[in-house]
């Protein structure tokens, strides 16, 4: 079967893409007390932590950190679709694995089954974006000395920076599902690998500090394509700082190849996944 007759039978099965997603967010917060609210906890806490780790602690609050923005506002701009793709690549690699019974007894694409997490995760990311909107208004309004810049016309940038975050984590995803269906110790080599990358991608460091420290490391950060997803988002209130273009073009062309390249690892182990599950 072809890459795009493939495409063509996941979008026909949309319906019960959706149907899969709503069953997903049920289950999160079935019995939760909160409910929703821990979408916004969550990160919050998270961003809380590390801005007393590295912003306190470290005093890693200069220009050169977190290019003249607030050190809160400029990690938690990069900490929210960090927690997407972690959380989307982390139980992606699952996927199958979890839901061996239903994977094998029905006849939907069996890609859903790791597009429908990305996509649950995705909605918990869209609804975690007050937090980050908050803390802008906050900067701006709530501070008498040295309010941000907030520029409402780069919130269009959100657009293709939540598209390319979702390809790319559906893109891996793909990879991680079947791989790890197969060879179970893959899942602890992404739990790994994702801590590296954590460090390795621009969250709670500017891309500009590696311009006096480590010139040649900026070259190959920008192509991780996490680094001009969080640019985007945070062109919003940076004010001083123009787009990382080359790092936007990386992280189009490389989220799309992810893609490309997951689709065709999928269609080639999945006769050996539906074997060993």
């Amino acid at each position: 079967m072809s890459m795009l007759t493939r495409t063509q039978r996941i979008w026909d099965h949309r319906k019960v893409m959706v149907t899969l997603v709503r069953r997903d967010l049920r289950v999160r917060y079935a019995r939760s007390v909160l409910g929703y609210l821990w979408t916004l906890i969550d990160p919050l806490a998270m961003a809380l932590v590390y801005w007393f780790v590295f912003g306190v602690i470290y005093q890693m609050r200069g220009i050169e950190t977190s290019q003249g923005a607030p050190f809160v506002l400029f990690l938690l701009a990069g900490l929210l679709p960090w927690n997407w793709f972690n959380a989307s690549i982390n139980e992606s690699a699952r996927a199958l694995y979890s839901e061996r019974l239903l994977v094998r007894s029905t006849n939907i694409p069996r890609e859903l089954w790791v597009i429908r997490l990305v996509i649950s995760k995705g909605i918990e990311f869209l609804m975690s974006l007050p937090i980050l909107i908050a803390f802008m208004l906050f900067f701006r309004f709530g501070q008498n000395a040295n309010p941000i810049e907030i520029h409402p016309e780069r919130f269009l940038y959100w657009i293709p920076a939540t598209l390319l975050l979702f390809l790319l984590s559906v893109g891996i995803g793909l990879v991680m599902a079947p791989v790890t269906a197969l060879v179970d110790d893959f899942v602890r080599l992404v739990r790994i690998g994702l801590r590296m990358l954590f460090y390795l991608t621009p969250i709670v460091y500017s891309t500009q500090i590696l311009d006096d420290r480590a010139p040649w490391a900026r070259t190959i950060q920008q192509f991780n394509p996490l680094t001009g997803i969080n640019d985007m988002f945070r062109q919003v209130f940076l004010t001083n700082a123009a787009p990382d273009w080359n790092a936007w073009i990386a992280a189009v062309a490389v989220s799309i190849a992810w893609v490309f390249f997951g689709m065709w690892v999928f269609r080639k182990l999945e006769p050996a996944v539906l074997k060993e599950i």
